[in-house]
């Protein structure tokens, strides 16, 4: 890859005081020009809906990290866990075995699946809330949002919950470890271990499966796929389960505390959803829109050399999609500062696009329409302690803390 001092550039800095709490400012910045490039972080910054929409669609960019002319000196590691995480994950298979991975995990995760799953979330949701009840303040974050989406996945697996907490850390791992080379080599090895440590709970649990398998199980089915031989390999199967616990745990933490945030800021919209429950579900698409928990973006890596949006990027070159950004675009979206639940949500890209849409999306909605709507019918009362405190990290707005008082 031959670098171009005369391609287009833009100044950015996801580090800088602020970004973190409201990066909307920002993002209306880099929307003013088409696609640019971010020297410090090796990589071009595609803003616009209609720019983010034709790559996520784009055949010539992959989702495998290994065709980044860069891998071997920025995105490299050393940890072998890693290389097999993404070697064999969904991002790095090629069409024909991404589709076959996928397939075999998709009819669990569908609407009507997962509607299935809603008692299931509604048990561990109203766990969480009466362990809250009679307290007069509580962390949103760590007191309940933190709790669910990694139990419920240990819920489908059958997997039990004193394994939470570790697969909680593993997650957060799992996402830092997308963005190594925005990491200090401190922040690095900390990564290096979790990935260890997780890796390894994964083989033991699947192990542990294989030898007593559940009728009826999501697991002990994906394991006797493996096991055929011809549909998942074994380092799939790792891959696959890791990608199940992790992938929306520190995700959809967010997406509920965000939307309980941005409905205690609004309280006309909290009244309008107490009259109209179903309401919910816009909400929460309106949060996905409005404030999303994203802090940068999905990387795509260019297969060929592309021009598009005015750039030409060159054959191993990294694009970062900003879903955010987009998501505010007023091209796709009419007054697109405007919280507005009721919004048609067609077209969000909160989810990606593509073959690589969110396998996870329906559960994650799903888990946040539940969670939300049940604090706040327990404790309809409920107002804002403190505003959120938010902490570094390479990939999400990490919402740190959020004290609530719950009411009476």
């Amino acid at each position: 890859m031959m670098l171009d001092s005369s391609r287009p550039t833009v100044d950015f800095n996801p580090s800088a005081p602020g970004y973190t709490e409201d990066p909307y400012p920002v993002y209306a910045r880099l929307r003013e020009a088409p696609i640019r490039y971010w020297a410090e972080g090796h990589s071009w910054l595609a803003s616009r809906y209609h720019d983010v929409q034709a790559i996520l669609r784009d055949g010539r960019f992959t989702t495998d990290s290994r065709a980044w002319a860069l891998a071997s000196s920025l995105g490299s590691s050393s940890s072998p866990e890693i290389e097999e995480l993404n070697r064999h994950g969904l991002f790095s298979l090629p069409d024909r075995d991404h589709a076959r991975v996928r397939k075999l995990v998709s009819p669990t995760l569908t609407p009507r699946a997962v509607e299935r799953l809603r008692p299931e979330i509604q048990r561990i949701v109203d766990e969480r809330l009466d362990a809250a009840a009679g307290k007069g303040v509580i962390d949103v974050v760590h007191d309940f949002a933190e709790h669910i989406p990694v139990r419920v996945i240990g819920s489908m697996l059958n997997i039990p919950p004193e394994l939470d907490a570790s697969f909680h850390r593993f997650a957060d791992s799992a996402v830092k470890q997308l963005f190594l080379m925005l990491l200090s080599a401190e922040e690095r090895e900390r990564v290096f271990a979790g990935i260890r440590e997780g890796m390894a709970m994964i083989h033991e649990v699947i192990e542990a499966r294989r030898k007593r398998p559940i009728e009826g199980d999501t697991l002990t089915a994906l394991i006797q796929a493996e096991e055929q031989g011809d549909r998942l390999s074994k380092p799939e199967l790792a891959s696959l389960v890791t990608a199940l616990l992790v992938g929306g745990s520190e995700t959809t933490v967010h997406l509920i505390a965000f939307t309980v945030l941005n409905l205690l800021k609004r309280p006309e919209v909290l009244a309008q959803v107490k009259e109209d429950p179903e309401l919910m579900k816009g909400v929460v698409e309106e949060v996905l829109r409005f404030d999303n928990f994203g802090k940068l973006g999905v990387f795509r890596y260019a297969k060929e050399d592309v021009e598009i949006g005015g750039a030409r990027i060159a054959k191993g070159e990294l694009v970062i999609l900003f879903l955010a950004a987009a998501l505010r675009d007023e091209a796709a979206h009419a007054a697109p500062d405007r919280f507005d639940p009721r919004r048609d949500a067609a077209g969000s890209l909160a989810f990606g696009n593509g073959a690589h849409y969110c396998i996870g999306a329906n559960l994650a909605r799903l888990e946040a329409q539940v969670a939300v709507s049940s604090i706040f019918r327990r404790f309809p009362g409920m107002t804002i302690a403190s505003p959120p405190t938010f902490g570094a990290h390479p990939a999400i707005r990490k919402m740190d803390s959020f004290k609530v008082h719950l009411g009476a």
